[in-house]
């Protein structure tokens, strides 16, 4: 029997689809670095502003901004924390050793990605630039979506029907709060593995969070301002690099 002929709507949605996962899966190979990147980039070329002109709605936003970022690092704390990832990739392609589906795994198929994207907003959110807003949060939920794309399609092609049956009680990007009891039954959280895999992000968002007012109070008041406020913020910023190094050192001592 001849299989019917895909309709132009069809074979349109099919190149999309297609276009999605290989963009998908160029941008995973760079997304450490590249996602960062666009930020800093971001953030130096755009203008922050006042809120509303009003500098009590432009602290709320500011705090709602590291409230979301703080969120989004929870998620992924959490996440390592129960179930360690074992598709982060490998020779910056997408891999996965085995499915991992207990967990915040069990809950929803994308946690990291999920506490990626709120960091993503969150930042976005703290920055306070309208333009930002317009052009940084459209662009990494598009290319958060074409990365989860890449993914999924890998994660079938590899594992089949035990990640079909896998799709069909795990939703994409709703957690399923039902399953709780379920996905971390017998499980203990391991703060160590946390901290150890998620040193380096836990330490940029501090930085980011210290550096992002600094650089808005120089664009908006200017040098003489910003150096009368700058002094505790490095030390901060040193104390928050050295402790780093000594996390580091520790780590590869395989003593943390």
């Amino acid at each position: 029997m001849v299989p019917p002929a895909r309709s132009a709507a069809e074979k349109a949605y099919g190149k999309v689809r297609s276009g999605n996962i290989k963009l998908g899966n160029f941008f995973f190979q760079y997304r450490n670095s590249l996602f960062p990147l666009i930020f800093v980039l971001t953030a130096i070329i755009l203008r922050p502003s006042i809120m509303f002109n009003s500098p009590l709605a432009d602290r709320l936003i500011g705090a709602s901004g590291m409230i979301i970022i703080l969120l989004g690092e929870a998620v992924r704390l959490v996440t390592i924390g129960f179930e360690y990832i074992h598709r982060g990739g490998k020779e910056r392609r997408v891999y996965a050793g085995r499915l991992v589906q207990g967990g915040v795994f069990g809950l929803v198929r994308n946690p990291m990605y999920i506490g990626n994207v709120l960091i993503a907003l969150g930042m976005t959110v703290y920055l306070r630039s309208p333009l930002g807003y317009i052009i940084l949060i459209p662009l990494f939920l598009f290319l958060y979506q074409a990365l989860i794309a890449a993914e999924e399609t890998y994660l079938r092609d590899r594992f089949g029907s035990d990640y079909e049956n896998y799709c069909a009680n795990v939703n994409r990007l709703a957690p399923r709060l039902d399953r709780i009891p379920q996905a971390f039954s017998g499980m203990l959280f391991d703060w160590r593995r946390s901290l150890r895999k998620d040193l380096g992000t836990i330490v940029g968002l501090m930085m980011g969070l210290i550096l992002i007012p600094i650089w808005r109070t120089y664009f908006l008041y200017g040098w003489s301002v910003t150096g009368s406020t700058i002094s505790f913020p490095l030390k901060l910023s040193l104390a928050l690099t050295l402790g780093y190094l000594i996390l580091l050192r520790l780590k590869k001592s395989s003593q943390l």
